[in-house]
């Protein structure tokens, strides 16, 4: 079996080295013309980690990123709100969290892909569109190339062109707010080892999280229409305005960040999917389930759709049929999350005063808390197949 991976993120080349490890031939078709260290730091769960284990990459992960053992709420004022025994619940899982930068992560996926096969990644390829016919699938590309296989799989991301070929155009949602990004060099000392530090603000949250060396990752969010920018003062004056009353280190970190390094990006999800794939083709990661981040589970959501779709695949004769048994196998999960995650980020983007205080004085309540230890142990805890050619 030929499998057409179209988008070298990181579902891309999960996926690529998911179908090397059953046997299957497996090549990455990434429209830039190189793959690049992009974006900023993210939160690998228990779930992501066993399914990198899967992968036979968890090792190379834990040693570039930075276990996380406890999580901790607070109101920007420093007071607590909750304290969660991260580590306890990692036992459970049988695998750790961790934060690692998202640069390092898609390093260690492509060298993996590559060291099964070196010709497994292909740049400067641009799909436009996918073609059924003739017990095949065909990638259609800019260029007028096509390249053919058994299956193909739209890893391409929010703006999918394979989600768009299958099914025409998809609506997607602002959620109202956007996030600015960044890593921190030179900090680490404000925040403890092995800790994240959420912060629930009005209007706004914000978190950071060591992620491998010196660095911290951290976010902070702010409501806004769609499509705004930065100032004339950039970025980094706004953030530090923004959190010049907290009593947080979140201004530190901010300004330990090169204002060129400091990303902002609208949040957007899509509305959940019923259908993921026809035929020989399929989707996966973010153009299958776009999530808002607020769960932190889009990477974790893409490696469990990379394990998943291999073990289908390698395990049922028919690849129409093992495509379809990968979707339904993953589809209610993937969609819990983005329901879960919107959801929840409603109430962290508050503004309303009577809201702001309502909702924080919920969330001290023991009930809140058992909500939030359920909903973790849920996404945490999940039995993956090993990936056996």
């Amino acid at each position: 079996m030929r499998a057409l991976i179209i988008g070298g993120g990181i579902g891309g080349l999960a996926a690529a080295v998911a179908l090397q490890r059953v046997g299957i031939e497996a090549v990455v078709f990434e429209k830039a013309p190189e793959i690049t260290e992009v974006g900023a730091g993210l939160s690998l769960w228990s779930n992501a980690i066993l399914a990198a284990r899967r992968l036979g990459i968890e090792a190379e992960i834990v040693a570039a990123g930075s276990v996380v053992s406890k999580t901790r709420s607070l109101l920007p004022s420093a007071e607590p709100i909750d304290e969660f025994d991260l580590a306890a619940l990692s036992r459970k899982a049988d695998a750790p969290t961790v934060c690692a930068h998202r640069a390092d992560l898609q390093r260690i996926l492509l060298e993996a892909a590559l060291a099964c096969d070196p010709t497994a990644v292909r740049t400067g390829c641009e799909c436009v569109a996918c073609e059924q016919e003739g017990g095949g699938v065909s990638a259609v590309f800019a260029d007028g190339s096509r390249e053919r296989g058994d299956v193909l799989i739209g890893a391409d991301g929010l703006h999918s062109a394979v989600r768009r070929s299958l099914f025409g155009d998809q609506t997607l949602r602002y959620a109202g707010y956007y996030a600015w990004r960044g890593i921190a060099h030179g900090v680490g000392g404000l925040l403890p080892e092995g800790q994240v530090q959420l912060v629930i603000g009005r209007g706004a949250q914000a978190g950071c999280f060591h992620c491998g060396g010196d660095r911290i990752y951290w976010f902070l969010t702010h409501n806004s229409p769609p499509h705004s920018h930065a100032g004339p003062s950039g970025n980094r004056a706004e953030i530090v305005a923004l959190v010049e009353d907290w009593r947080l280190p979140m201004r530190r970190f901010a300004e330990a960040t090169d204002e060129d390094a400091i990303l902002r990006n609208d949040i957007i999800d899509a509305p959940p999917r019923r259908i993921w794939g026809k035929g020989r083709a399929t989707l996966l990661g973010d153009a299958a389930h776009a999530t808002t981040p607020n769960l932190g589970q889009g990477a974790c959501q893409a490696l469990e759709d990379a394990v998943i779709l291999a073990h289908s695949l390698r395990s049922i004769a028919s690849a129409e049929t093992g495509l379809r048994d990968y979707e339904a196998r993953r589809r209610e999960r993937a969609n819990f999350v983005i329901d879960q995650s919107r959801q929840l980020g409603k109430a962290l983007q508050l503004s309303n005063p009577v809201g702001v205080w309502l909702r924080n004085v919920l969330s001290r309540t023991k009930w809140a808390q058992r909500h939030s230890e359920k909903l973790l142990a849920r996404l945490l805890m999940v039995d993956l197949p090993e990936l056996k050619a």
